[in-house]
């Protein structure tokens, strides 16, 4: 996506220290404040009141010289479908799961690991390559980018895909092909109402599997900046 000049102006007299981004000491116009706040939430950033700057996961350097040279950014939330697990709800889902000792465990659309930080040991797959930064430099093994063009088995796998154009299907029976033992995952609830092709043979797979879906309380993912209806699918892998 594209910034006018006006933005690329701020951005470029902002104060960067490591992780952290500092507005310029003027006071902004209102609509050029929401558009520049705009453009640090889609690249990572977090208004910390505290902090009176906005924070990120990582070095913020390197990506605002690539906006300011392209005149472009990513918003990985549209791009990339990256709704964070909320910590909670992660611990849940891997709960749910009920890892066994030496049982091999993947989180595919890793993001920043929000799944599995609470696994033993797990090995990751993330598309976006800041988060595959972000996840090695925090210790986590990566092991592949796309998920769907991955092929090798593991027992457990816990996930949060994406869900656009029905891709948390895709995603889910790639997951149920490949695990040994168990899939959990986050899906939308529409799983549970549409009727094209693709749900209903879905929902079939489901039955075969064993599985179970499980609602989850409205606005679960609202402090990931999305109201999307979601819940849970439970069940066996086809290696099982």
């Amino acid at each position: 996506m594209r910034i006018n000049n006006d933005t690329a102006d701020v951005l470029g007299n902002s104060r960067i220290e490591n992780n952290k981004l500092y507005l310029p000491d003027v006071q902004l116009e209102r609509k050029l404040y929401v558009t520049v706040n705009k453009v640090l939430e889609a690249i990572g950033g977090k208004w910390s009141r505290k902090e009176k700057a906005h924070l990120f996961d990582q070095p913020i350097l390197d990506i605002l010289d690539e906006i300011l040279l392209t005149g472009e950014y990513t918003d990985a939330k549209t791009e990339y479908q990256f709704f964070e697990t909320p910590d909670e709800l992660a611990r849940d889902l891997v709960l749910m799961a009920n890892i066994q000792p030496g049982e091999t465990c993947l989180e595919p659309s890793a993001g920043y690991g929000a799944i599995a930080k609470f696994m033993w040991d797990p090995s990751c797959i993330e598309l976006n390559p800041n988060n595959r930064t972000h996840l090695r430099e925090h210790g986590f093994e990566v092991v592949g980018d796309d998920f769907l063009q991955f092929s090798e088995p593991y027992d457990v796998i816990v996930a949060n895909p994406p869900f656009s154009k029905q891709q948390d299907i895709d995603h889910v029976t790639h997951m149920i092909e490949l695990a040994q033992r168990r899939v959990i995952s986050v899906m939308s609830n529409s799983i549970q109402f549409r009727t094209n092709r693709k749900t209903l043979e879905f929902r079939e797979l489901l039955e075969r599997q064993g599985g179970e879906i499980i609602d989850l309380p409205d606005n679960s993912f609202k402090e990931s900046g999305t109201g999307v209806r979601t819940c849970v699918v439970r069940c066996r892998g086809k290696h099982d």
